[in-house]
């Protein structure tokens, strides 16, 4: 591991000052982003953030601002802000410099355009290639109504392993055999991981394949081949998320490397769990 690469708090820009209110938004998602670059699910460039910071920021950029065009117009999110983690970016450098590596971008008044609030300080800073993926995302959590305002791609190591293997490219399996692994599953993930199917990076396809698979009403999502997605109310809920499904595929490998298809929990106990933890009503 290199040094230095965790999050100096307190060290921000000048600019920072016009929005004091972004400072504890920041250090958590600068904690978020040292956690996943340790747990080696951030390697080089790999994952992505956005987040809806409009409350923090109290405010959009102005009308005489550079604006860049989007590929469509997001009307629910006509004038809002969001910190949105560079393409090409390290999340290990956001958690350190995240005025240089992250941004937070400000939409127009018809949703189609963005422009730069805070932020994206370096040489040659573009948001995220997943931009279109993230803005479909928070447009479908703002239009529903859910209480999460995060979206978070990572590359979490045993749910891309599981991806690859065929027995797990059905979502029903793959949600039975993670459930079964043990009970926080259930209990983070009543409505089970959103099986994406393999699309080009960066592109509208992929943001749409994921947007069906939210709709769903998964927090979770598994890009085939590629990695996961989790949304939350914040970082550390969607970070746990991810974690909690992580695990699960951790434990089914490990199980099946010992030459063991696990019994898992099974229907009844699951069941249980439902109706002991209220599971249907957890997740909107």
């Amino acid at each position: 591991m290199e040094p230095n690469i965790f999050p100096k708090e307190g060290v921000v820009s000048l600019e920072m000052e016009r929005f004091p209110k972004l400072t504890d938004v920041l250090a958590e998602a600068r904690r978020v982003a040292t956690f996943l670059w340790e747990k080696g699910w951030a390697e080089a460039s790999g994952g992505n953030l956005s987040l809806d910071v409009t409350d923090a920021v109290g405010g959009v950029a102005s009308a005489g601002a550079d604006w860049t065009p989007l590929p469509r117009a997001y009307p629910s999110l006509a004038g809002r802000s969001f910190l949105v983690t560079g393409s090409g970016r390290r999340f290990r450098d956001f958690a350190r410099q995240p005025e240089a590596h992250g941004v937070v971008l400000s939409l127009d008044a018809a949703g189609d355009r963005w422009a730069r609030l805070w932020g994206g300080e370096s040489p040659g800073f573009r948001p995220t290639s997943e931009l279109p993926s993230h803005l479909a995302m928070q447009a479908h959590l703002r239009e529903t109504a859910r209480a999460e305002r995060t979206v978070l791609h990572a590359h979490p190591t045993e749910l891309i392993a599981l991806s690859h293997l065929p027995a797990y490219k059905d979502e029903a399996a793959l949600d039975d055999a993670l459930w079964g692994m043990l009970p926080e599953v259930k209990i983070f993930l009543p409505r089970g991981v959103g099986l994406v199917p393999y699309a080009l990076t960066g592109t509208e396809m992929l943001a749409q394949r994921s947007l069906a698979a939210l709709e769903r009403g998964h927090a979770v999502l598994l890009w085939e081949m590629h990695g996961a997605l989790a949304v939350g109310r914040d970082p550390a809920e969607a970070f746990d998320r991810l974690d909690v499904a992580n695990k699960a595929a951790a434990v089914l490998l490990k199980c099946l490397a010992a030459g063991v298809v696990p019994e898992g929990l099974g229907k009844t106990r699951l069941a249980e769990l439902t109706q002991a933890f209220g599971l249907d009503e957890k997740i909107r």
